[in-house]
């Protein structure tokens, strides 16, 4: 069926015209997928799942937000974030390499061209992620990007990469966010085994609702981010050393969390890895993560991991990394008595802190068809709560994908995190927190042609806490449409 808007000559499309138009389109594209015959089930392609992309751990605290609900890339579409069918989820975060787009794209001489426009509307049942006043709304998220690849030397890559997010929302505009990522990345592959990726970034983010970092101010915490990562790692014969540095510049634009949050966050980790068969090898890590705080001093710390595992890859049907060890978290002042109002809520009864450190990917292709990860972790975490340092994150994220069909893919995603976090004297009165979070998202992919992509999915959120300030719990349903060239 089809549908047709006529404007007369002259008249402004408002935000709700534009809202029918956009939701035109995808019942118009959901339509196409549910009529489509289906292909002979054979493994999807060009599909991004939780399940289907391996979360790297080397390079500890630094070079990933491991908490689920800091990483939208383990748990799933939280944070009212879809996953757009082709290129998966917006990376909220700063901190990974660009993901570089395996489809052919557009030919433009020696550059290889990927345009994207992404399409989604949504309906969240508490929009805020809250306890009381609880409001519903509906919300329309576009996610136009560009990706430019251009080969040179034989072996080497320079990839520009632009995508946002772009969200408005219905009833409670405070929560309109206009996202922006652009970052250029040095890939290397030099003979001998030395490979080298560099990469550059400014992104324009935002604390999403219901995360650690989430001050529940009317409107959303806004910031710039502007960072360098580098990686550089070394293949032997039987053994392999990897480097990773990071440093991100943090500036807050609102909610006055530029007194209290903006910083400079450095990061240097290396690791071992020693073969010991064709398809198993062990490994050891070490890394230290540096926070500089502008002007909340009790706050500037480093934090010390060590750690060992293994990985493993059996005759491709299961493969696996994981890293168990120590971290030492180290204040680098004394305590001081800061000034009120912000800063003074910032206070120490502690000068160090000390935790088991766990990260781990481990895949199971349990069918040509299925595929099946588990992200267990355990790390320290930062919090932006008045009257607490940090907050542990302790928890596990189950993911499955099954292709049911050439072009369509079912995604399920578990996950479960205790996050306990201190208690210093403070505006808290020394109460201790705990908080206990569990999600499910499910979900549909659906390829209708080669560069058209429609996804369907649900996903509940449930925090509970000692403190009743931080209890919400929320449904959200989300259908969108992508077309990557």
């Amino acid at each position: 069926m089809k549908r047709i808007f006529i404007c007369k000559p002259g008249t402004k499309l408002t935000r709700r015209a534009l809202r029918l138009l956009l939701l035109s389109l995808l019942i118009s594209a959901s339509d196409t997928f549910l009529t489509e015959k289906s292909s002979i089930a054979q493994p999807a392609t060009g599909q991004t799942s939780p399940a289907a992309t391996p979360i790297p751990t080397a390079g500890g605290q630094g070079m990933l937000w491991l908490s689920q609900f800091a990483n939208p890339a383990l748990v799933g579409a939280l944070y009212l974030t879809p996953e757009w069918p082709l290129t998966g989820y917006y990376p909220l975060y700063p901190g990974g390499f660009t993901q570089i787009i395996p489809d052919d794209g557009i030919l433009v001489g020696p550059v290889r061209l990927h345009p994207f426009m992404g399409v989604a509307e949504m309906y969240t049942d508490n929009v805020f992620r809250t306890n009381t006043n609880k409001k519903s709304d509906f919300l329309t998220s576009l996610g136009p990007g560009i990706q430019a690849r251009l080969p040179f030397a034989g072996r080497h890559d320079f990839i520009i990469d632009y995508r946002t997010n772009i969200q408005y929302y219905q009833r409670t505009p405070s929560n309109d966010v206009q996202d922006q990522t652009a970052s250029g990345r040095f890939r290397f592959d030099f003979p001998g085994g030395l490979k080298l990726d560099l990469q550059g970034e400014h992104k324009l983010g935002h604390d999403p609702r219901g995360s650690a970092v989430d001050t529940q101010a009317f409107e959303v915490n806004k910031w710039t981010t502007n960072g360098f990562n580098g990686q550089a790692e070394y293949a032997g014969a039987q053994a392999r050393l990897r480097l990773n540095a990071q440093t991100t510049r943090w500036n807050f634009e609102n909610n006055s969390q530029d007194v209290t949050r903006d910083r400079l966050s450095n990061y240097v980790g290396m690791t071992f890895f020693a073969d010991v068969t064709g398809k198993t090898s062990l490994l050891a890590n070490v890394g230290v993560n540096q926070e500089i705080y502008d002007q909340n001093k009790n706050l500037d710390s480093n934090i010390y991991q060590i750690s060992g595992g293994a990985t493993w890859n059996v005759s491709g049907v299961t493969s696996a990394e994981i890293l168990v060890g120590y971290q030492y978290l180290r204040f680098t002042h004394a305590p001081v008595n800061q000034p009120p109002p912000l800063l003074s809520q910032f206070r120490r009864d502690r000068d160090s802190f000390s935790s088991l450190f766990v990260m781990g990917n481990l895949n199971w292709k349990a069918t040509p068809l299925l595929t099946i990860s588990l992200q267990p972790y355990r790390t320290i975490q930062q919090t932006a709560t008045a009257g607490s340092l940090f907050f542990v994150a302790t928890g596990a994220n189950l993911g499955a994908s099954h292709a049911l069909t050439r072009s369509t893919t079912l995604t399920l995603n578990l996950g479960i995190e205790e996050d306990r976090f201190t208690s210093p004297s403070g505006t808290t009165g020394g109460a201790d927190r705990k908080d206990v979070l569990k999600n499910i998202a499910f979900g549909v992919n659906y390829r209708a042609v080669k560069w058209v992509g429609v996804g369907l999915q649900y996903v509940f959120e449930d925090r509970s806490s000692t403190q009743d300030l931080f209890d919400y719990h929320a449904n959200t349903v989300m259908l969108s449409v992508q077309a990557l060239f």
